[in-house]
């Protein structure tokens, strides 16, 4: 099957700050930088990341997602960026997961399908959709031929001791993909 990625060009990204006399500037306008494979395979392009909230706002600071790709959910602040999901394989197992935090998610082309616990419970969100997804046991499968674009903004949260005794501790967060817990 032939990849579809040309429809979803690298985004433009302006990132405000301040000069040293504290007049407002333009600190970065340039295309985000993709991380992923090349061919169709799911790729990130990261908008910025805080370690903590409310996040420390300094006149210039250095550019939080120039690094290599960091998949560790915040624990204490935020990430946001723009993922491009591929059509999901026949056959393949589904990657549940949890995570501690309030994930918002818009759909910005396409379609994707969210699994909840027992696998049978199905969310099918289209363009213009949004989800606030919040620390639920869910995978994410693309039953079309097209990649989905979804737009995630990712806040740490934490369950409480109530929600903790109904479903137990929360696994420790593995970015390949696999239970700690």
């Amino acid at each position: 099957m032939p990849t579809n990625l040309e429809q979803y060009p690298n985004l433009r990204r302006v990132v405000t700050g301040h000069d040293e006399s504290g007049k407002s500037i333009v600190m970065i306008d340039a295309p985000c930088t993709y991380h992923g494979a090349d061919g169709d395979s799911w790729r990130v392009q990261d908008i910025w990341r805080s370690a903590v909230v409310p996040a420390p706002i300094d006149g210039i600071e250095p550019d939080p997602v120039a690094g290599p790709v960091d998949f560790e959910i915040p624990t204490t602040g935020v990430s946001v960026r723009i993922t491009d999901i591929p059509p999901t394989p026949a056959g393949s197992e589904p990657f549940m997961h949890r995570t501690n935090s309030i994930d918002y998610l818009h759909v910005l082309e396409g379609e994707i399908t969210m699994l909840i616990d027992d696998l049978e419970t199905k969310i099918i969100l289209r363009k213009g959709d949004t989800m606030v997804q919040r620390a639920t046991d869910h995978a994410w499968v693309n039953h079309t031929d097209r990649h989905c674009r979804l737009f995630i903004c990712m806040v740490a949260g934490r369950i409480t001791p109530e929600l903790e005794k109904a479903i137990g501790k929360m696994p420790e967060w593995d970015p390949n993909h696999r239970r700690n817990g």
